[in-house]
């Protein structure tokens, strides 16, 4: 990876430390998306024949999944507690 792309990518996960936990695993699995979307674009970049459009749409879309049910995860073990 180019000197530029891995700064840009240490920029982003970066950031995505500074990000507010908003449900267990939230950071790790927003890491995880974008190093998907990052590996799926380097793909892209190098002449794979993917859809680069269709793959980013369902990394977001599982993730986003996956923050719903945590959510509901924390929030019910939150009234489990009371």
């Amino acid at each position: 990876m180019p000197l530029n792309e891995r700064k840009i990518v240490r920029i982003i996960l970066q950031e995505c430390k500074n990000v507010e936990e908003r449900c267990t695993g939230y950071k790790e699995e927003l890491e995880e998306v974008i190093s998907d979307i990052i590996a799926a674009e380097r793909q892209h970049k190098v002449g794979s024949r993917i859809n680069i459009q269709k793959q980013i749409n369902e990394k977001c879309n599982s993730t986003s999944l996956f923050l719903v049910e945590q959510r509901k995860r924390d929030m019910q073990s939150r009234e489990d507690n009371l």
